[in-house]
């Protein structure tokens, strides 16, 4: 048995009549069912509302002018339903995601669930790129002046093979001015404002939902979650435990929220704590959830910040040599067994990888930060969006043609950096200890054609070519 569906205003490229299979999931505002053909899915409202139809057209008429890029992260209304099985009724047509891809809750484990998947060869940099890609469709969201009002776990849907996130429900967004949204969001990640003082949804409770998504998706727990009673009444507890008593669970003078094993290795029954995340996480951490940001809206990180430093993030990333985990590599400690994998807790191993900063010159000899802390071990590869100016690094890499890559060299105890572009690379030694533009008009310089390379020495400046970036070496390694 099919259904058949008529829908008006279609999008190009899609027929005003659709053919739908029997099988359905049923939600709580509607019934989602899919096309025959595989292609698209079709949510049928179990209600009819007056002012949902102008509300559905709004945000398809809006979300039309989407890019391809912008489109992946977003399920945008394509089509508005006239009639199911010949009876008026309300809802709208979507693209369909393919059936690999879940619902975030059900890749969003608990730590010890998270660490029987990791024993099973998924990886924590999948989850990385996951958050980044959740955060995008925020950041796409809000650069048109919406807001999503319903940030969860349940709203998303995740390849986390390929660490790849959609957001669905894109049918629940709010437009201010126009549209309010429908539900207040879900416990544990609604902002405090909301519980405490009936605050609606926006711009501002949505910086709140994206931290608390994104940090319960790396570190796999919510870090607000209240661990102490608030009141014998466990509807109240729990609305003052995320409300007026909301407390970030690492908060440094109050305990009452700390999980039992915070900072000890995950694969020996440990949870992971924030500061195993980038310095740029951890500073969003604070203003989000440890300074003014939990309970005064306009502090929060905007989801742009999420994003970028999520982003900048992949480059950060080490193997461990010891359980074959990726994890942030902690530059930012000193050398000792504080640097260690936050999954089996081996130290980091000899030799130790070279880190460097990566710059864009705004005039000749004058150079600002572009991306800080990239981490190169041996057999890292340097990609286009490393060198070009004003990128960050893609969604993925897999079919990008390396530019350079790094080679430890044991014979001379140090990393080198094997130049695989066309263009000359050049290398000022030493340029830190003095201006850049005195750097750049000196006479001692290191050059490397295609093929050749340069020793990543401590203070070392490298230019990639003409109109480039250039990068200061950080940390040499080893």
């Amino acid at each position: 048995m099919t259904h058949t569906a008529s829908l008006h205003a279609p999008h190009p490229g899609l027929e005003d009549t659709l053919t739908l299979e029997n099988k359905a999931i049923v939600g709580g505002e509607g019934t989602v069912y899919f096309t025959t053909d595989g292609r698209h899915a079709l949510k049928v409202f179990h209600e009819q509302r007056p002012a949902l139809e102008q509300h559905l057209r709004r945000i398809m008429d809006r979300l039309k002018v989407l890019t391809d890029e912008q489109e992946r992260f977003i399920l945008p209304p394509l089509a508005l339903l006239d009639r199911f099985d010949g009876e008026p009724r309300q809802g709208f047509a979507m693209r369909r995601v393919p059936s690999r891809y879940q619902e975030a809750i059900n890749l969003i484990h608990a730590p010890e669930q998270a660490a029987a998947q990791f024993k099973r060869g998924r990886t924590w940099g999948s989850y990385l790129l996951a958050a980044r890609n959740i955060a995008n469709s925020i950041v796409v969201l809000h650069a048109m002046g919406y807001a999503h009002s319903d940030i969860h776990y349940k709203n998303f849907l995740v390849d986390i093979d390929e660490g790849d996130a959609v957001m669905m429900e894109a049918d629940a967004i709010v437009t201010p001015g126009f549209s309010k949204a429908r539900m207040a969001g879900l416990k544990g990640f609604m902002a405090p404002e909301i519980l405490t003082h009936g605050a609606d949804p926006s711009e501002k409770t949505d910086r709140h939902s994206l931290a608390v998504l994104s940090l319960h998706t790396l570190l796999f727990r919510n870090p607000l979650e209240p661990l102490i009673e608030y009141s014998g009444d466990p509807q109240e507890s729990d609305k003052l435990g995320w409300g007026s008593q909301a407390l970030f669970s690492e908060h440094p003078q109050n305990p009452n929220h700390r999980p039992a094993g915070l900072g000890q290795p995950l694969y020996k029954r440990g949870v992971l704590s924030y500061r195993m995340l980038t310095p740029e996480l951890q500073q969003l951490t604070d203003r989000a959830l440890l300074e003014t940001g939990l309970h005064d809206p306009p502090s929060r990180p905007a989801a742009k910040e999420w994003r970028n430093a999520l982003a900048k993030s992949i480059d950060q990333l080490l193997n461990c040599t010891h359980c074959g985990q990726l994890f942030p590599y902690p530059h930012w400690l000193a050398p000792s067994p504080r640097r260690a994998c936050p999954f089996c807790g081996q130290r980091c191993q000899h030799p130790l990888p070279a880190v460097i900063n990566l710059l864009e010159e705004r005039r000749i000899g004058n150079f600002t930060p572009a991306r800080r802390k990239l981490v190169l071990g041996n057999g890292s590869n340097l990609f286009p969006d490393m060198t070009e100016p004003h990128r960050l690094p893609p969604r993925s890499r897999a079919s990008t043609k390396p530019v350079g890559h790094v080679e430890w060299d044991s014979r001379r105890g140090g990393y080198r950096i094997i130049n695989d572009s066309d263009t000359t690379w050049t290398c000022i030694p030493n340029a830190v200890s003095r201006s850049h533009a005195s750097a750049l008009q000196g006479s001692q310089r290191l050059t490397a054609a295609s093929g050749q390379s340069i020793p990543l020495n401590i203070h070392s400046l490298i230019r990639f070519g003409p109109d480039q970036r250039a990068a200061v070496v950080d940390d040499p390694g080893g």
